[in-house]
Order: structure tokens, then sequence, then C-alpha cells
């Protein structure tokens, strides 16, 4: 069996991980990457940041701090 992906087939799951791969234009690279650094984030937190951002959402808190939200709709 080869080792080698045919055209359009998805990676497979590394120990329970998944890749996601994709194009963005050089300004957008850097911004991502400006993000990642200045937050200590991995590349799909600092997209997610930038998202929430453009949106006028407040930022997620880190994984180990408590949410504090009193918003119902999350039950």
């Amino acid at each position: 069996m080869s080792s080698r992906r045919r055209y359009g087939e998805q990676p497979r799951s590394v120990a329970g991980r998944h890749f996601i791969q994709t194009q963005v234009r050089t300004d957008v690279y850097l911004r991502v990457r400006e993000v990642m650094e200045r937050h200590n984030l991995s590349a799909s937190g600092a997209v997610h940041h930038l998202l929430r951002e453009r949106f006028g959402l407040p930022p997620l808190p880190p994984f180990d701090q408590q949410q504090t939200s009193t918003d119902s709709s999350h039950g």
C-alpha cells in the first residue's frame, strides 16, 4: 500500500488529531502569526480570536479559567 495520498483524499487523523490546511494571503498569515505570538495561541486559536474580534465578540477566556458569564443561552 502506498503512503502517498491521492488528489482530494483527506489526511488521516494522527493520534486523534485532525489537520486542516488552507491558503491565505500573506497579510492574513502575518496577522494570524502576530496574534499567535502576542497571545501564545495556536494557529486555530488565533483565527478563532480574530473571527470573534471581527464580529464584536469578546475573546474566550483561557481554558484554565472558569467562565463567569451569566449568559443563560448556553444552558
